[in-house]
């Protein structure tokens, strides 16, 4: 890279570092929103002593409830205490990536974690502190440890850790720890010591043992708590539905699946620009680092299609592994000098600073602050909900939630309502009606809710509460309309909500 073409580099970085810091320091002052607010509702069960899947329904996993089971503890559920972890997460993972990414030079090393903090926090509130965020920990520390050959017992034992935990929050995600074992194995074939025991003895135990151990662990707390068969039960008999709802929240018939995977992976949910510099990255960078990160940045764009929902968190993998590879657009390492190279050299680097100036923008939710705008409705709602609660809740009272993401349970969070029974929302009522597992919840929920009789049930009808369209999906449910006709009056009544109080 030209001396001219370094200070370029160097200025852009500084801005963009200072944007960084600018959108983090108002990022403070971010609501909790979106996925956050059942989470952290649900770890505050888990603080009353209630645990996942018997005591409340859901259908996370289980490592899901414990990570953030950890921060309502450290955060006793401050939203100010949440987004300063969640900027201690990003710097932790910005952190890794430096000394992950510091083999490919320091040009490199700056930008990559740089960009995607910045692609992070234009999310806004709605990506704060997503499942596939924070994997993100782990996946940087693996590539930190395993981006050069491992070659050694403790290495590989870390790697399979690491994607077991992985595996606890995101399942499918812990494939990321198949391109480590595969480029493993080209190592050991090329000093020809690849047998069948050599590969199981130095290869996939280690990694094997070091997976299984979280996994084993959460097991047993499960047993522990009683709540390992309703894990199953629910594994078993929900997952298999909610995977059939797509991204536009539809269910998606069996003979239109494959054409909408077709469809959506290729949009690669608007980031495929990135491929451009990536594959300058990768041409100049023609090493065993390059291209592991670029397996791991092509598996991770496959990702979201193993859901079939393709909603943007889950794309947040492939945007942070894909970023890695095209900062090394920025500072090639040939592994032959060759200097006709040199124009490619300069042109990849002009590339990526240019694509950096068009694609990389300061948050909406940033901009609104800036406008003194609102950042979220639904943290509007909340509070009024909140303030509500908040005054007429007595001792022993209790609340039902008709709810996802819409605000109540938010509300009920800042005002630790109790829960009337053992159903957090209601998003699961209403697909494949039909269906007798479904048929079934719906059963419970109305025989607990009769035997609680809660003091107030809050219902969102806002048109910003996911509602699932197509086959076999309704919005009616005849047995909770008539329960609350018979034994509830409107208490409050607004365009976006209702608060019903028993009579």
């Amino acid at each position: 890279m030209s001396n001219s073409l370094q200070r370029v580099a160097a200025v852009i970085l500084i801005l963009l570092a200072a944007l960084l810091l600018a959108q983090a320091a108002f990022s403070l002052s971010w609501p909790i929103a979106h996925d956050e607010a059942p989470l952290l509702y649900e770890a505050l069960l888990m603080q009353n002593g209630q645990t996942p899947y018997k005591d409340f329904f859901d259908f996370q996993m289980p490592g899901s409830y414990l990570f953030y089971y950890l921060l309502g503890l450290l955060s006793n559920f401050s939203p100010l205490r949440l987004r300063i972890l969640d900027l201690a997460i990003l710097a932790a993972v910005s952190l890794i990536t430096y000394f992950a990414m510091r083999r490919f030079g320091k040009p490199s090393a700056l930008a990559a974690p740089i960009l995607f903090a910045l692609k992070y926090l234009e999310g806004g509130p709605a990506l704060s502190l997503q499942r596939e965020y924070l994997i993100l920990i782990f996946i940087s520390l693996s590539i930190w440890i395993g981006v050069d050959a491992p070659r050694t017992f403790f290495k590989r034992l870390s790697l399979g850790l690491l994607y077991g935990l992985v595996f606890t929050l995101k399942p499918h995600a812990a494939l990321g720890l198949v391109p480590f074992l595969l480029f493993d194995i080209a190592d050991l074939r090329e000093r020809r010591e690849l047998t069948l025991q050599t590969l199981t003895r130095q290869i996939v135990l280690p990694a094997f043992i070091g997976f299984i151990i979280p996994i084993s662990l959460i097991a047993l707390y499960l047993a522990i708590t009683h709540s390992l068969f309703p894990f199953i039960s629910i594994a078993l008999n929900y997952w298999r539905l909610y995977s059939q709802i797509n991204g536009e929240m539809a269910v998606t018939p069996s003979a239109e699946r494959t054409a909408y995977l077709l469809n959506q992976l290729p949009r690669l949910g608007g980031s495929g620009f990135w491929l451009i510099p990536a594959a300058f990255g990768i041409y100049l960078n023609k090493n065993r680092q390059t291209y592991l990160l670029a397996s791991l940045a092509l598996l991770y764009a496959l990702y979201p299609a193993l859901t079939g929902q393709f909603f943007p968190y889950h794309y947040i993998p492939f945007i942070y592994t894909i970023i890695l590879v095209a900062s090394l657009s920025i500072n090639p390492q040939p592994s032959t000098p060759n200097h006709s190279l040199f124009p490619i050299h300069y042109l990849s680097s002009f590339i990526l600073l240019s694509f950096i100036l068009i694609n990389i923008r300061p948050s909406q939710t940033f901009l609104r602050q800036l406008a003194g705008k609102p950042i979220a409705t639904s943290s509007e709602r909340s509070a009024a909900i909140a303030d509500f609660l908040a005054d007429n809740l007595e001792p022993g009272d209790q609340v039902q939630p008709l709810d996802w993401t819409g605000g109540a349970l938010l509300a009920m969070l800042q005002t630790r309502a109790p829960l009337a029974t053992s159903y957090v929302f209601d998003f699961y009522f209403y697909h494949h009606v039909s269906n007798p597992y479904i048929q079934s919840l719906r059963a419970d929920f109305m025989n607990q809710l009769q035997e609680s009789k809660p003091r107030f049930i809050v219902e969102v009808t806002s048109i910003d509460k996911p509602w699932v369209s197509g086959e076999d999906t309704s919005r009616d449910f005849p047995e909770l309309r008539a329960f609350l006709g018979e034994s509830y009056s409107v208490e409050v009544q607004r365009e976006d909500y209702v608060i019903y109080e028993r009579r």
